[in-house]
């Protein structure tokens, strides 16, 4: 007797029935791993580009600390700036450490972010390649001639505060001793700093809108000090590695 029921299915015909929807949960959860692999790759490509682009050096990592500090220091303000700032009086008292912690403090945060950016800037754009030795003589150097010349020159900037005549004197540095761009574009940027400094030590000059926002008179002296501090750091500095290749 032949029973024609549809309900009754076999279980090869079951197992037949399954079979495209395992394969299509197998394939659905296979692609699902693959995507997840792919994006787990793909960020870590990425990531991996960006920090090549960005080359996060070790004369990157003290250009942070030292943004770090500088930030800090626009926050103490009120009981360190006094402490701090490069004024002629105090330093022929024997306060001569001013010289150099002068570039540290700020006059608010404006003048703070505006040099914080300038210094990040020069050390991706310059000294990837710079050991951490040279890039902090080459800073302290830089550091030191401006507050020299604003101490021996410039005594009416009193107090004088800021880190732009020493970034003056990174950007010719590394303009002159990078070899990470043609030796025309250094050439035209270098052209353009020397026409910014003479703009700027003219006797007809005005301050641009974003150097208006200080609340004191731009003291663009440092500016040429630490330009000539960079400039007599790469010829000392080319001078000892001429010496070097010939002993």
């Amino acid at each position: 007797m032949q029973i024609n029921n549809p309900r009754i299915i076999h279980a090869g015909d079951y197992l037949s029935y399954l079979s495209p929807k395992i394969k299509q949960v197998e394939s659905t959860t296979v692609c699902t791993k693959l995507r997840s692999e792919s994006k787990i790759h793909f960020d870590s490509f990425a990531t991996a580009h960006l920090m090549h682009i960005i080359k996060i050096t070790v004369t990157f990592r003290l250009c942070l600390i030292l943004s770090t500090i500088m930030l800090c220091l626009t926050a103490l303000a009120n009981p360190l700036f006094p402490l701090l700032n490069l004024e002629a009086t105090k330093v022929s008292t024997g306060e001569f450490w001013r010289l150099l912690t002068a570039n540290l403090v700020h006059f608010g945060w404006a003048h703070t972010l505006m040099n914080v950016a300038a210094l990040l800037l020069c050390a991706l754009a310059f000294f990837t390649e710079y050991s951490l030795k040279k890039f902090s003589l080459l800073l302290l150097w830089c550091c030191a001639i401006v507050g020299i010349g604003i101490y021996c020159f410039n005594p009416e900037y009193s107090p004088y505060a800021g880190l732009s005549g020493a970034i003056h004197g990174l950007i010719v540095a590394g303009l002159l001793q990078t070899r990470a761009y043609p030796q025309w574009i250094r050439v035209i940027a270098l052209g353009l700093v020397v026409a910014k400094l003479v703009q700027e030590n003219s006797a007809d000059y005005e301050a641009t809108d974003l150097q208006a926002l200080l609340p004191v008179v731009v003291a663009v002296e440092s500016h040429l000090y630490g330009a000539i501090a960079g400039l007599a750091f790469s010829a000392i500095d080319w001078l000892l590695q001429r010496l070097k290749r010939k002993a």
